[in-house]
């Protein structure tokens, strides 16, 4: 791990925005630095000095690769024609969101999730509407047709769910599928964890389902989480229509070069997809399935936290206890008091259903993890009556 260069280059309230001694277990972003394979193709076309416009839609190398990728790992009838570059996953899942949406469209979207999906629909005028799910069970089919109105346009999942840590099932998604289809429902499918799968889970893209299905779909993936390429702001849209994908291009600002993606960015993601890239990939599973154990098993020794083992994600949600401090409090005095820095569940973050949970990125040294798994001990034990109370 470069600690000196994550101190100087690891933004998003990591390592550059914390104060000297601060452990960041935030942002869900590794700590590692990308593959050698990645770092060498980047070098090799930067020595050749050419730096002209790619075509609006990813270069050749990019849409082919990435093609190629989701047909052998995800067993997704892609062409490249049907993928499309955009300037990272979040980019993609607002390009998607300003196609579908018109302004006072309804969005399906799970509470708790990620910021981002509901943030794209809010930016894209529609009116994000909350459909509660659990970390284990069945979905509640019920509830979200309780939720459908004469508005409602778009589901939008999160596959593998941030941050549950949840892989949903073939079965789930095609119950998911055959719902939208009899409501007239498209899908949007934030597949940006997918790397990050844990045995024995299974991963099931959305594109994998059966046509009829992976037709009312779209896929967003990157390269961040399974990469570490966060920086380099590479993303991927992908649909089983490479009609239908025209016309997303064709509806976006990267036909008239106002928006894009940088073509050395494009040639790294190329160089994710090659055997060595994928080869790396499986190593690092491995060290993040073994920092997961980790971290399952020093939070589980904490009294009163609530604690699930994720099947996928490189990140924990915790449950706080019960009539305790809130979210908010115990996140400020972690930071202060004890030297480390955690993502609050509040509703800023995860929507309501975040409520009275931490999340906790263990994508770090098995040494780093271990101190800041201390401190987070020290902080809770530390803990006095009278604190504010839970959200």
């Amino acid at each position: 791990m470069p600690l000196a260069l994550l101190r100087e280059r690891a933004f998003n309230q990591r390592w550059a925005e914390q104060p000297e001694g601060v452990i960041p277990l935030t942002a869900a972003d590794p700590d590692f630095p990308a593959a050698e394979v990645i770092r060498e193709a980047l070098v090799a076309h930067v020595r050749e000095g050419v730096f002209s416009y790619g075509p609006p839609g990813g270069l050749p190398l990019f849409r082919e690769t990435v093609a190629r990728d989701l047909r052998q790992r995800r067993g997704a009838a892609v062409e490249p024609g049907g993928v499309m570059a955009v300037n990272s996953a979040a980019a993609g899942l607002a390009l998607v969101a300003r196609h579908w949406l018109q302004p006072g469209d309804e969005a399906i979207v799970w509470d708790p999730v990620d910021f981002l999906l509901p943030h794209t629909v809010r930016a894209a005028g529609g009116v994000p509407v909350l459909w509660p799910i659990g970390r284990h069970g069945p979905l509640d089919l019920d509830g979200l047709e309780r939720l459908i109105t004469p508005r409602t346009r778009l589901l939008c999942l999160c596959n593998p769910h941030n941050p549950l840590g949840r892989c949903f099932s073939r079965q789930e998604l095609e119950a998911l599928g055959r719902f939208c289809l009899a409501h007239g429902l498209r899908v949007l499918s934030d597949e940006v964890w997918s790397d990050i799968v844990y045995p024995p889970e299974v991963f099931t893209s959305w594109l994998a389902l059966e046509p009829a299905l992976a037709a009312i779909g779209v896929v967003v993936q990157g390269f961040s989480k399974g990469f570490a390429l966060a920086g380099l702001r590479v993303g991927t849209v992908a649909m089983a229509d490479p009609e239908a994908l025209a016309a997303l291009l064709a509806s976006s600002d990267q036909p008239s070069t106002v928006d894009g993606v940088a073509t050395l960015s494009q040639v790294a993601a190329a160089a994710a997809c090659s055997a060595e890239g994928l080869a790396w990939l499986a190593a690092f599973l491995e060290h993040l399935r073994q920092r997961r154990d980790q971290t399952i098993a020093a939070l589980a020794a904490i009294p009163g936290l609530t604690v699930s083992s994720p099947d996928a994600t490189y990140v924990a949600f915790v449950g706080l206890p019960a009539g305790g401090e809130s979210a908010e409090a115990l996140v400020q005095r972690l930071r202060q008091e004890h030297g480390l820095a955690l993502v609050p569940g509040s509703p800023r973050w995860f929507g309501p259903g975040g409520a009275g949970h931490v999340r906790l990125c263990f994508a770090t040294g098995e040494g780093i993890l271990a101190e800041g798994l201390r401190r987070f001990a020290a902080g809770m034990a530390a803990a006095k009556p009278g604190r504010s109370p839970s959200c």
